[in-house]
């Protein structure tokens, strides 16, 4: 049926063993309809307009997102079964210092819908978006959007997505970029919620000296499971990506992060860098890393690593012996992971409203 998405998702771009089940995931839900968001009041300097996705330009539509290939097909097959329309931001030539564009959906019912976002940023702009994701606990079905984004030459763009929904949701979110000479994409994202988590991220810097910055967070507990894929494409000249990932898994919750720098042939002077850092509060935990570095050029600088580690038995001692329990000191230890990320993201109100959505976790 059209409106269901039932593929593979998160492709590893190089492939390792089979018995290993980290090479990629599968994605089956249903969508109803479009997402609603409720929109913040535009500066001068963007426009925003809605389109049916057949008449999106061939510069977008071509642009693969995170999720992989077979999804984008099979996404765009949904926007049109379920009449869901595109909705495209342009920054115009030389935007600055305007505020934040936040983009907020709170799920309720049975939900099943899904958001198509297109950003053009033209020439010597800056821009940020915000896509804030929440519901109650009770809420059921399944949410997703996709992002895309194509940034002109001088220009930079934010985009902050953060995951409050309850653990009845399943949610996807599969963000792809491509920057032309000197552009600047930067991601922020925090997956706290949803039951099943699917999130694909696809960096194509193509311009010279282009660069791209991420950071990401993440808590799973219970026993939710979470699915990320990271590629940085790097095609141009001199061109810059760094990811920094900081994460917390509990209790028995499942997580897999597939991290790849690629350096294609003809991107001299080119570096890269990613680093994954997770922490372990349970012994049931299924955690999987996979950082990974695919060169076809020699003139260029990659390094990637991860730091998985647990709550040493010293770290506890210490901190009973000052009066502070176990869980306390696991709720320490996740805020600092989750505030690590945080002081990148412009809205104090939903920086705040992350504080809590940590502490009611640990209070459930």
């Amino acid at each position: 049926m059209a409106n269901i998405i039932n593929t593979d998702v998160n492709q590893f771009p190089s492939l390792t063993w089979n018995h290993l089940s980290i090479n990629r995931t599968h994605l089956d839900t249903s969508v109803e309809t479009g997402i609603a968001f409720e929109c913040s009041e535009l500066c001068d300097g963007f426009c925003a307009e809605q389109q049916p996705f057949d008449r999106i330009s061939d510069d977008v539509s071509g642009l693969e997102t995170g999720l992989g290939k077979a999804f984008d097909a099979q996404f765009d097959a949904v926007l049109s079964a379920a009449a869901v329309p595109v909705q495209v931001f342009t920054v115009r030539k030389g935007s600055k210092g305007c505020r934040p564009v936040v983009l907020r959906f709170t799920a309720s019912g049975a939900t099943a819908a899904v958001a198509d976002v297109v950003i053009k940023a033209e020439k010597d702009s800056d821009s940020t978006f915000i896509f804030d994701f929440e519901s109650s606990a009770e809420v059921t079905g399944s949410c997703g959007y996709r992002v895309r984004v194509l940034a002109e030459e001088n220009a930079s763009v934010k985009v902050v997505a953060v995951n409050l929904l309850g653990k009845k949701l399943l949610h996807f979110s599969s963000i792809g970029s491509r920057t032309a000479d000197n552009a600047h994409v930067e991601v922020i994202e925090l997956q706290l919620g949803g039951g099943t988590v699917f999130s694909g991220d696809m960096q194509n810097l193509s311009g010279v000296r282009s660069s791209f910055s991420g950071q990401v967070g993440y808590m799973t507990d219970g026993e939710r499971s979470l699915d990320i894929n990271y590629v940085a494409r790097q095609t141009g000249r001199e061109t810059d990506s760094r990811m920094n990932v900081d994460g917390v898994v509990m209790d028995s919750a499942k997580k897999t992060w597939r991290g790849t720098i690629d350096f294609v042939r003809g991107c001299e002077g080119a570096k890269g860098d990613e680093q994954e850092n997770v922490l372990l509060l349970s012994p049931d935990v299924a955690n999987k890393t996979l950082p990974v570095i695919l060169c076809d050029e020699e003139d260029v600088d990659g390094r990637h690593g991860a730091s998985v580690g647990r709550l040493g038995q010293s770290l506890l001692f210490y901190m009973e012996s000052r009066g502070i329990d176990e869980q306390s000191a696991k709720k320490m230890m996740v805020k600092a992971k989750i505030a690590s990320v945080c002081r990148f993201i412009p809205e104090s109100s939903l920086v705040e409203r992350i504080t809590a959505f940590v502490e009611e976790a640990f209070d459930r």
